[in-house]
């Protein structure tokens, strides 16, 4: 069986964040096909898939992690997520809106709502579970290579890496650390 690439992900940097939210903005738009600020003011419900937070003097997006071994997907009765093409995926027609996901998720990125639809369908389910699924179908309509979350920020924060390349990143950089420390010490 040949081994899976690793999954890919948006890495923020809480340095460069300045809590602007057009994250958000730019992620609603992206998922119901219309300015996030149009459907507010029409009354629409919108969810977004990334969520700014402020802890301590940090502002730092929020959103799926992608996890290898998801434990969102483990929760779920219903198989309505899974695992597949390296990424976790939520097959709304599936899910009950029961949020056990949004309970196991450990980073807080899954939300249970009704979205894009105006107030009064007659839509019965109450809602389901959305997460960042990396604008898939927004790249995929719209010829764009990140997503939209990532081509908003204005201070670049956030980037559509692949696992294995962050994983690099972090060691060179642990590595260069390391060998500052003991060129210091002998010195």
């Amino acid at each position: 069986m040949a081994k899976q690439s690793e999954n890919s992900v948006v890495f923020a940097n809480p340095d460069k964040c300045i809590g602007c939210k057009k994250c958000e903005s730019a992620c609603v738009s992206a998922h119901i096909n219309m300015p996030a600020k149009e459907a507010r003011k029409k009354g629409i419900p919108v969810i977004s898939r990334i969520k700014v937070v402020k802890v301590d003097k940090y502002k730092y997006p929020l959103q799926c992690r992608q996890c290898e071994d998801a434990p969102c997907a483990h929760a779920c009765p219903f198989g309505a997520i899974r695992q597949e093409d390296g990424m976790v995926r939520i097959s709304e027609s599936l899910c009950v809106g029961c949020k056990m996901c949004v309970m196991a998720c450990p980073f807080g990125a899954i939300e249970v709502g009704v979205e894009g639809e105006m107030p009064g369908s007659t839509k019965t389910n109450r809602g389901s579970a959305k997460k960042c699924d990396l604008c898939e179908a927004w790249r995929a309509g719209n010829g764009k290579e990140v997503c939209a979350c990532v081509e908003a920020c204005p201070n670049q924060a956030l980037q559509l890496i692949d696992v294995s390349t962050y994983r690099a990143v972090v060691a060179k950089g642990r590595a260069q650390e390391l060998a500052r420390m003991h060129a210091a010490g002998n010195e």
